[in-house]
């Protein structure tokens, strides 16, 4: 397996990422005795009373967002990235891509153990209160331009109030668009009754851009709940009945054990390597999505872009790093 299959070969794919952002503060948790070493012993200690404080270690303090760390993905595999988002901290001044800040971002405090992660999240009123126009603001002539790239890859809708409307506003610019991959977030904090005029939108875009949607089961069976009469049995019916449901060119599962995707030619499932020494446990599926709009924009077929998907999340989750395309090579292949 080569660079070649998954679209790594590609170097004038471009991008447009928007429209979040996140100062992200990573911690160890510590009790009386030490380290707390799994989320459900710190959730026991909690529910039983048996502790009312811990310490925490400071380890690291990142520029975060789902788009911001898909854009840390697509400037690995050299990727020609613009990102518009909310950046107006100095924390972003390290991210070596064409940005665009339109507003202030959340703060994020990440808890870390052994087997996984809770993730806090203070909003922004800038993220509260966002709308299309302060995209049209930030980029002003270029505006046309970004949403004609070869991909846009719109990511935390569920984090945003007026998301729906932004795309509905996107809609209405009618722009002669490629690819646009809509990556919702973490979709099961929303209200179900938000849904069905969310999938009535990208059906919309569907007149400009081939829509692609990529979630995880989670997210993907919230949807489901909020959008159909009869809840899909499996993932393969999962995807193909929310795809329907949208009018989408592609619906894409992403989850530990593999990624799926309904396409109008059916279904495409790929495997995903085992991820159970993990090291990281926020920020795989942001990759996911990345691998798989890169893929996707350099005309690869579905399998390789769900396999270019399950790499970039596998290999962040177990190393903790972005894989560049020789990251990738080694990963798959063994070299």
């Amino acid at each position: 397996m080569t660079n070649a299959l998954f679209g790594l070969d590609e170097a004038d794919v471009s991008v447009t990422l928007l429209p979040d952002g996140s100062v992200d503060r990573r911690f160890e948790v510590e009790g009386r005795e030490g380290a707390v070493r799994s989320r459900e012993s710190f959730g026991r200690r909690i529910a039983e009373g048996d502790a009312k404080s811990f310490y925490v270690d400071h380890r690291t303090t990142d520029p975060g967002g789902q788009a911001v760390n898909a854009a840390r993905q697509h400037h690995a595999f050299g990727d020609d990235v613009l990102l518009a988002g909310h950046l107006d901290h100095d924390i972003f001044e390290t991210l070596d891509v064409d940005a665009y800040s339109m507003g202030v971002p959340a703060v994020v405090q990440i808890y870390e153990f052994e087997d996984d992660a809770v993730m806090l999240t203070e909003e922004s009123s800038g993220i509260e209160n966002w709308r299309f126009d302060a995209l049209e603001r930030a980029l002003g002539d270029g505006l046309d331009a970004a949403l004609t790239r070869d991909a846009v890859v719109w990511m935390n809708w569920a984090s945003f109030p007026h998301g729906t409307a932004a795309l509905r506003a996107l809609r209405d610019r009618d722009p002669d668009g490629d690819l646009l991959v809509v990556d919702p977030g973490d979709v099961t904090v929303s209200d179900p009754a938000e849904v069905p005029a969310f999938f009535d939108v990208l059906s919309a875009l569907s007149a400009c851009y081939d829509v692609v949607l990529s979630a995880n089961r989670p997210e993907c069976r919230f949807l489901a709940d909020a959008l159909l009469d009869t809840a899909p049995e499996t993932d393969d019916a999962l995807v193909r009945e929310l795809g329907d449901a949208g009018d989408l060119h592609g619906t894409v599962l992403h989850e530990v054990q593999r990624a799926v995707a309904a396409t109008g030619d059916g279904t495409v499932s790929v495997p995903n390597v085992d991820t159970e020494n993990a090291t990281r446990y926020m920020g795989g599926g942001d990759r996911f999505t990345a691998g798989l709009a890169h893929a996707l924009a350099a005309d690869r077929p579905w399998a390789d872009a769900l396999a270019l998907g399950n790499a970039c999340a596998s290999y962040y989750v177990l190393v903790g790093e972005t894989a560049a395309p020789e990251d990738i090579r080694a990963f798959v292949t063994g070299d």
